[in-house]
């Protein structure tokens, strides 16, 4: 190696060993910590001495019945919200990276991002307010003549719309990114081509927009699986996924070591479901692609 390629790998070392040590301590150690938690048999955080290494955790995780239904629950809700939010996103991020005139849509994503001005839980209770019994939704909806509606507060269906409200926007901001970055003249040459908008879409406009529809994936179903204030606000007895037995353990029971056995299954069935999903998108994209050419 010379001088000079000598030089510039120490100042690139320098540069991002701060980051390098960030990741590693909010990150990977947490990891091994929790990993390491879920064979011990005692909470060393409650006082208790250094505990000793244990599989019941494991055993009674596997055992559970309670567990695998609500991690099943849990999955189905993150997929409901994520299609809703593709949906919903969809033709709202078009609308502002295609119509809107260019000076208006600093507006349009302002209000976007509006939600992320305030509290998550002032977020949630607002919600709450609106769609109890009692309620400005209920109360309009009486007005118009839909008498004796059921509140929707308390139920799975509560939950899907606030998971929905608080991450559309996350949605809409990746679907944007890709979709602002499409060339017109590229959609305007296969309409004068003669392919149909429905053809443009699919061969150009979804193609490309592809990266950021994964992204926004990402960033709704793992969280939205792993969710436990959501449920337990505003879905009732019945309400509870996977998210909010794992902050029992924690909270609750002080079981730290079967609240990290559940934790780590968790973390690894939403890496395998994310593989899965970013294999499937790329070959799809691979396809449509084909096609084109």
């Amino acid at each position: 190696m010379s001088s000079l390629s000598k030089k510039k790998f120490q100042l690139v070392t320098l540069w991002t060993a701060p980051s390098i040590v960030l990741l590693l301590c909010l990150t990977i150690v947490p990891l091994v910590m929790l990993l390491v938690f879920s064979f011990m048999n005692r909470n060393i955080f409650a006082g208790e001495p250094w505990p000793g290494w244990t599989m019941n955790n494991l055993t009674r995780m596997i055992e559970s019945n309670t567990f695998w239904r609500l991690l099943g629950k849990s999955l189905m809700t993150a997929l409901k919200v994520t299609l809703i939010c593709i949906v919903a996103a969809y033709p709202t991020a078009w609308a502002i990276a295609k119509i809107v005139k260019p000076k208006n849509r600093s507006i349009f994503m302002m209000v976007v991002i509006l939600p992320f001005f305030t509290s998550q839980l002032l977020l949630i209770y607002a919600m709450m307010n609106l769609i109890q019994s009692g309620g400005l939704l209920l109360t309009f909806l009486d007005a118009i003549g839909f008498h004796n509606v059921p509140t929707m507060l308390y139920t799975n269906k509560a939950t899907i719309l606030i998971l929905t409200y608080e991450y559309l926007p996350y949605m809409i901001l990746c679907l944007y990114s890709s979709l602002e970055g499409i060339g017109d003249n590229l959609i305007q040459a296969s309409l004068i081509l003669g392919a149909n908008k429905w053809k443009t879409f699919t061969n150009i406009v979804f193609p490309m927009s592809v990266p950021g529809l994964l992204s926004g994936v990402l960033l709704v179903f793992v969280p939205v699986a792993g969710s436990f204030m959501e449920p337990g606000l505003v879905g009732g007895a019945n309400g509870a996924m996977v998210g909010s037995m794992i902050d029992t353990q924690y909270s609750g029971s002080l079981n730290m070591g079967y609240g990290a056995v559940l934790s780590c299954t968790l973390l690894i069935v939403l890496s395998i479901i994310m593989g899965l999903v970013r294999l499937a998108t790329a070959r799809a994209q691979k396809a449509i692609g084909g096609d084109v050419e």
